[in-house]
């Protein structure tokens, strides 16, 4: 039996097992090669490899969980779509030009994490010395962590886009489109929301060190770049609500002067065209439920907490 990533099925537990198990291996292997030795102090090396190897285990078992909650849920959203275009039987052909798609994404995630780690073994300076076994370690996990945070970001792009372009344009009726759109609209606010949680980790990276300016400036700028992008889908997607909201609401006026002007006026036609316009009027973009607004106001609480106790952390010890 062949395994599709873009699955429905799993519950959140067990699409978590495999990340969890992948980040107590990462942190496993660089405890026997000595990378999770506790730093003496002032020792600056140290101390940047013992969080490098804390950081980037934990990271890539994150961007590993989030990238199978995100084909969950797009599995789910394909499926409300295939539904509103009676189309439901085409849910596995489209599952699986999905996953032809992630394979060929991934082959490019992959080189992409072979060139930013070589940037990393450059600036780190890991070839001035003859390197240890625990940096080799390092190394290929940078390679693993930079391969899930690509596909990632990629991964959010791609899977919007190819539900609008084609799944989209097979709905007939104007406010099932509209109704659609907002169905790709949260998927992004859960994608981008589940990517923004990812910056509570980050100052693992910074325990028991001062942040340089230059780091502060980098991180903000990286992170602006990275919200934008993944804010884009959504942004373009509500445009695209609005303007289709607006050519439906034109359409319904000019079917009412239409019965208007005609000679037999339909009173039953035009109470049809009233309640179709008011039903469009009250249509929410975004119907944002109780457990949206907790799970934003989780991510950003855990945001503040993280930075906060790290913080902290690196003041008392």
């Amino acid at each position: 039996m062949k395994l599709n990533p873009y699955s429905n099925t799993h519950k959140d537990a067990s699409i978590g097992f495999l990340p969890l198990l992948a980040t107590l291996l990462l942190l496993t292997l660089h405890y026997f090669s000595g990378a999770l030795d506790w730093p003496a102090q002032g020792d600056v090396r140290a101390q940047r490899d013992f969080n490098s190897a804390v950081g980037m285990s934990v990271i890539t078992g994150y961007f590993w969980f989030a990238l199978r909650l995100m084909h969950q849920n797009v599995a789910s959203t394909l499926i409300s779509l295939l539904v509103k275009t009676n189309q439901l039987s085409q849910f596995s052909f489209h599952r699986s030009v999905l996953f032809s798609r992630i394979k060929h994404q991934s082959i490019n995630a992959l080189i992409l994490a072979l060139m930013l780690t070589l940037v990393y073994v450059f600036i780190e300076g890991l070839l001035l010395n003859k390197p240890t076994l625990h940096q080799y370690f390092l190394t290929l996990n940078a390679v693993v962590f930079w391969f899930f945070f690509n596909l990632f970001l990629v991964q959010i792009s791609s899977n919007i886009n190819y539900l609008k372009t084609e799944i989209l344009v097979e709905t007939d009726s104007k406010l099932d489109l509209l109704d659609s759109i907002s169905v790709l609209i949260k998927l992004g606010y859960v994608n981008a929301t589940a990517a923004v949680g990812a910056l509570a980790l980050f100052p693992i990276f910074w325990f028991k060190k001062s942040i340089p300016a230059l780091d502060i400036f980098g991180v903000c700028v990286f992170a602006l770049i990275t919200i934008g992008y993944l804010c884009l889908p959504v942004f373009q997607l509500r445009k695209y609500w609005f303007t289709v909201k607006r050519a439906q609401y034109d359409d319904l006026h000019a079917d009412q002067e239409r019965v208007l002007d005609s000679k037999n006026k339909s009173l039953a036609e035009l109470d049809s065209l009233e309640s179709q316009r008011e039903l469009l009027l009250d249509m929410p973009m975004l119907k944002i439920t109780k457990q949206d607004r907790l799970r934003l106001s989780a991510c950003i609480l855990t945001i503040l907490f993280s930075w906060s106790t790290f913080g902290l952390f690196s003041y008392v010890l």
